[in-house]
């Protein structure tokens, strides 16, 4: 044992003391700086706080007394914040820099470095905090309905969930959809897709994109497909309440009918994505999407996936769900024939 004597005692001490007192003021101090972003409304009130995020038409912000607060774009008069933002415009243009005081009233001064930039209010469509922690960059919702009917002994359950982490140059998506229904004497329903899809900005609305997808449907006679795919992508309307994007890519697959071979295929893909927020109370948020995949490898044959959805708040966070889904097959894994599966689902559902 190594005996120390009493100066380099009281000295160890010290420093430990010096240390933990550093510690401290490090957690303190970004909860004393962070909530210091100035939001002037319309009617002259002023809300200090952390500006988390813009997006679906609001603005949030984490005040000290009151918690989270989200205020409608349209009632904001100006912002201002000396942390860094990453802006993005209308036109797919990303701009990392802090807010000035609007000069004139209406208007967000970006500024990046020596530079400023002028915009309305209302070419902003998204605006995210580049500082904020691993955990605050993602937003998602997760949904789930069930159903029982004691007369036919019918059952189903579905569960959805979608999560999103944004970066500066990208955004990694993530997306389980599942849906299981029985009841005597009928085959029962077994439905469920996984995917991982990372996006890279590439400006002026334009993104590359690759993934990998996990697909289950009984009824069209798939015991599991394995994807992996690439492709690229162009926004065609990017406005702070609807967005429209269309995309081309290829991609490979394994699948595992229910019945017969394991086999490979390559298709090329054809798709369009499409959402609409409407955020006055109660908000609604529609969005749809459709994929055409035609087979490179086995003549004839094209499979197709399409969803929508509307969203409607009951209270804060969370929402009912009305969503329709239709897969298509021209030629059945396991038979080859032509086959469709489509249903509705009912569902309560939690945004984060």
């Amino acid at each position: 044992m190594i005996r120390l004597d009493g100066n380099t005692r009281r000295r160890c001490a010290a420093i430990r003391r010096l240390l933990f007192g550093l510690c401290l003021c490090g957690l303190a101090a970004p909860s004393l700086a962070q909530k210091t972003d100035v939001v002037t409304l319309l009617n002259g009130d002023k809300i200090t706080g952390e500006i988390k995020y813009y997006k679906q038409g609001k603005i949030t912000l984490d005040t000290e007394h009151s918690g989270w607060v989200s205020v409608k774009w349209n009632k904001i008069l100006s912002i201002q914040s000396d942390k860094t933002y990453d802006v993005e415009t209308i036109d797919g243009v990303h701009h990392f820099a802090s807010l000035a005081p609007s000069d004139p009233p209406g208007k967000v001064v970006l500024v990046m470095g020596p530079q400023t930039l002028t915009v309305s209010f209302f070419d902003i469509f998204t605006l995210a905090f580049v500082g904020q922690e691993f955990w605050s960059r993602w937003e998602g919702s997760l949904d789930f309905g069930f159903n029982y009917t004691q007369s036919s002994n019918l059952v189903q359950f579905n569960i959805g969930f979608d999560a999103a982490y944004r970066m500066q140059k990208y955004t990694i998506t993530t997306t389980l959809d599942s849906f299981f229904s029985r009841q005597d004497d009928t085959t029962s329903a077994d439905r469920a897709t996984f995917a991982l899809r990372y996006d890279r900005f590439l400006g002026k609305r334009w993104i590359a994109e690759t993934g990998i997808g996990l697909d289950r449907n009984i009824q069209l006679g798939l015991k599991l497909r394995e994807s992996l795919g690439v492709g690229a992508g162009y926004f065609f309307v990017q406005q702070n309440q609807k967005q429209l994007a269309v995309l081309l890519g290829v991609l490979g697959n394994h699948e595992q009918p229910v019945e017969g071979q394991d086999k490979n295929n390559a298709e090329a893909m054809v798709g369009a994505r499409y959402n609409y927020f409407m955020y006055d109370f109660p908000k609604i948020t529609l969005t749809a999407s459709v994929q055409v995949f035609p087979s490179l490898t086995e003549s004839g044959r094209v499979r197709l996936e399409a969803a929508a959805s509307a969203k409607r708040e009951i209270v804060s966070d969370f929402y009912l769900s009305l969503s329709v889904y239709d897969s298509f097959d021209s030629k059945d894994p396991t038979t080859g024939q032509s086959r469709n599966d489509w249903g509705p689902t009912v569902s309560i559902g939690w945004q984060f």
